[in-house]
């Protein structure tokens, strides 16, 4: 039977978030899954914000694919562990804040997760919009190994960032630009539709109040026969409109334009060296 890794959990906390009862009560709720070390997050980390780490080790060598019997381990053993805990740990790390905590503590927002592998490799993973690890996290791993294997990343690599800091920065971006065209677009709709018929007919408008009353009996009936003759007719006009204006209703419906939604895009790599520089890879064609 091959063994698998143990793992170890190291949870770094912005100041505000920080306190000894919160730290006690991640411990306790995520005990279960391993031995957890919270700490506050030091000052020059902290525009990283609320991280959480998890430290993957194993005694055996699992790294390097040209080894047969690592890459043995690494495919039947590593891989469906590393699936199986990233998902207990993404379900552990969203259900934390769905739950009433004791008076001291409250909900935590993770920015990144890390995947420690040291001394081979450490992964940092965007968190998506639920506080969730990505599913594709596991992915993300094997690929980093293969290509460290292959020498892709080069010398020297603190870190490999998912997605890049420029990266996330021009998404974040777009999507506010795309979010302000489209707040800019409604409210012109809005106000279309709240502004006066520009065509109206001021004449017409004048002739249909005006109305003089008839001056014996007989005028006076023939007044009430138009009038009815109108009525109906007004009314077989009103019907063949409202039927004429539902397709239209229905195509405008269909091409309403609906709120822009942020989805991340984990393409575009980081790889941070140790002397603090960092340069991007596209992780689908592997070009810098």
């Amino acid at each position: 039977m091959l063994p698998k890794p143990s793992l170890v959990l190291q949870v770094k906390l912005l100041p505000e978030d920080y306190s000894e009862a919160q730290a006690a009560e991640i411990k306790r709720s995520y005990m279960y899954l391993a031995q957890s070390v919270v700490s506050e997050l030091p000052e020059d980390e902290r525009a990283e914000g609320n991280l959480m780490r998890l430290n993957v080790r194993l005694m055996k060598p699992y790294w390097n694919p040209a080894d047969a019997a690592a890459q043995q381990l690494w495919s039947e053993s590593f891989m469906p562990w590393l699936a199986n805990a990233t998902r207990n740990m993404s379900t552990a790390m969203h259900n934390f804040n769905t739950v009433l905590h004791p008076l001291g503590s409250g909900n935590v927002t993770y920015e990144w997760v890390d995947f420690d592998f040291s001394p081979n490799a450490v992964l940092r993973v965007k968190m998506d919009d639920e506080n969730r690890i990505p599913s594709a996290a596991p992915a993300f791993c094997d690929t980093v190994r293969s290509l460290c294997a292959e020498g892709a990343l080069g010398e020297d690599v603190a870190r490999v960032r998912i997605p890049s800091l420029a990266s996330l920065e021009a998404q974040k971006a777009a999507y506010e630009e795309e979010l302000r065209q489209f707040r800019e677009a409604r409210a012109a709709e809005e106000a279309a539709e709240c502004a006066p018929a520009a065509d109206a007919d001021p004449e017409a408008a004048a002739d249909a109040t005006e109305f003089e009353a008839p001056t014996d009996a007989e005028s006076a009936a023939e007044a009430v026969d138009a009038a009815m003759d109108w009525g109906d007719a007004g009314a077989d006009e009103v019907d063949a409109g409202e039927a004429g204006s539902a397709p239209e209703a229905d195509e405008a419906a269909a091409t309403a334009v609906s709120e822009p939604v942020f989805t991340l895009d984990y393409a575009i790599w980081g790889i941070e060296k140790a002397d603090g520089t960092a340069v991007e890879l596209d992780s689908r064609t592997l070009q810098r």
